[in-house]
């Protein structure tokens, strides 16, 4: 699920700054004609323009390799760029035997369809951000008609989701949807070829840490395999490596996938338990707060501009924001999100129709960044998980609404 890109130090996947961008990162891999012109604004987009980029608790997370680095930090360790060198090393990073890895290695070739679409056309200049052209990729009805069947047929597992990890129903229901719309285009690549083709055969000079983070996944692949956790022979998923429902790039699921129909074995293609216990402790994991709203109920004031931070954490506390003008919309109750430097204000700019859209996002938000570093997707999961709420609403539910 999660790939991440960085545009400044390596260590993995630092932040550029996150403005709202008019892509997905790595986790929309699916439907080409649709997206790869969002994806291959993903790989270019972090730039000093302040644009950003993107893949996801119970302790039956999968865990090997969990005495290393975790999560981002075991993206971008280095793992060199020669093959015999990478296999001595995957083998001593993860207590692998050499001859198991060679075996693997052996099967992967070079992907030219996947260089095709990993590599940007044009100039490579700056993209144009359209927050409502974006949104409206996914916040449409195909999404919200097969959401609420998604909800209706998994609501016991759902439930137990939100339960357990604190994250609302609609939102796992409405990351899938934008993911996957449902495990409808989960991709078709090999993903050990995929991860083979970008980690040694599609170099940028200006962007070594590329390269480097693709061989981190596909030792973190190679791990898996040995561990019996997935089989890399057989894993198809995006052009980019990443895998299922939630469309998890390795080294999340390593460190964040969850079993969560019990059987011994995470999958996140075929199992909707899985995948859905798996988004919800991603989530969590990545700062997620029980009982809190994606966008806080304020009215902000003129001049909300220069309230934008446009980093990946909340920067204001509650009496801050009010210090500066921002009042609570008449009729709204307030939250835990008044207690501590709980939000930021973001800007959703259209520059096609010359609009901002301001809205004061929680923690809870900047957790949904953390599966994919932009304020356009973040928001469009907030929006559509609203909209797939106020469905089941409609139909007589009790569901915790996202905002």
């Amino acid at each position: 699920m999660m790939l991440f890109m960085s545009c400044s130090v390596p260590g993995h996947i630092r932040v550029c700054r996150a403005h709202s961008v008019i892509f997905t990162g790595f986790l929309l891999k699916r439907s080409f004609a649709l997206l790869l012109p969002v994806l291959l604004l993903s790989l270019s987009a972090c730039s000093s323009t302040g644009q950003s980029v993107s893949s996801t608790g119970r302790q039956d997370a999968v865990s090997a390799g969990s005495n290393g680095p975790a999560g981002w930090a075991a993206e971008n360790r280095k793992l060199s760029a020669d093959r015999n060198t990478f296999i001595t090393q995957v083998a001593e990073r993860h207590a692998i035997p050499k001859a198991h890895i060679e075996k693997l290695m052996a099967t992967a070739t070079v992907d030219d369809r996947v260089i095709r679409l990993m590599t940007p056309k044009g100039s490579g200049g700056r993209v144009t951000r359209a927050w409502q052209s974006y949104r409206n990729r996914f916040v449409e009805p195909i999404r919200l008609r097969k959401g609420t069947a998604f909800w209706d047929a998994n609501r016991q597992v759902l439930n137990r989701a939100e339960k357990t990890y604190g994250v609302p129903a609609a939102v796992i229901t409405a990351i899938i949807g934008v993911e996957t719309v449902y495990g409808e285009q989960t991709g078709s690549f090999r993903v050990m070829d995929a991860l083979y083709t970008l980690g040694f055969h599609h170099p940028e000079p200006n962007r070594p840490e590329k390269s480097q983070m693709f061989r981190n996944q596909l030792a973190a692949l190679l791990d898996l395999d040995y561990r019996d956790k997935v089989d890399a022979n057989a894993a198809t998923g995006s052009f980019a490596g990443a895998i299922g429902l939630p469309q998890f790039m390795p080294v999340s699921i390593e460190h964040y996938a969850v079993d969560g129909d019990n059987d011994g074995h995470i999958d996140l293609r075929y199992s909707t338990q899985d995948a859905i216990l798996s988004v919800a402790n991603y989530l969590a994991k990545h700062g997620w707060r029980a009982d809190t709203p994606v966008f806080a109920p304020v009215t902000l004031p003129a001049g909300a501009a220069a309230l934008v931070d446009g980093g990946l954490e909340p920067t204001f506390t509650w009496s801050q924001l009010q210090s500066r003008g921002a009042t609570l919309r008449p009729g709204a109750q307030g939250g835990n999100w008044q207690t501590g430097k709980e939000l930021g204000v973001i800007d959703l700019r259209d520059e096609i129709r010359g609009s901002n859209e301001y809205r004061t996002a929680t923690r809870n938000f900047f957790a949904i960044t953390k599966y994919n570093r932009s304020y356009f997707y973040a928001a469009s999961v907030a929006d559509l998980a609203h909209g797939l709420a106020e469905r089941q609403r409609s139909s007589g539910h009790q569901v915790t609404m996202p905002y």
